[in-house]
């Protein structure tokens, strides 16, 4: 933040990404596509932890619950959904 450099970049959906938010404990980024898929990335190195998979539209976005225990998608299949 202090230089507005890049850091890092999250490679992995195959279209647009339409969020990206930051755990609470600031561990992990949570991104969003319109490639149906959520991910769940490491923030301190950018290595992808897990793709969650089950919207049957594009996902519009996500957060983290306080706790860190859980994610909620919202999508364009008229669903948002508790991971």
């Amino acid at each position: 933040l202090a230089d507005g450099s890049l850091v890092r970049t999250l490679m992995g959906h195959t279209r647009c990404v339409w969020s990206a938010c930051v755990s609470p404990d600031g561990v992990h980024v949570v991104t969003t596509s319109f490639d149906k898929t959520a991910r769940i990335w490491l923030l301190a190195d950018g290595s992808l932890v897990r793709t969650l998979e089950g919207h049957d539209g594009e996902i519009n976005s996500a957060c983290v619950s306080p706790e860190g225990l859980h994610v909620v998608t919202a999508s364009d299949d008229k669903t948002a959904r508790i991971w």
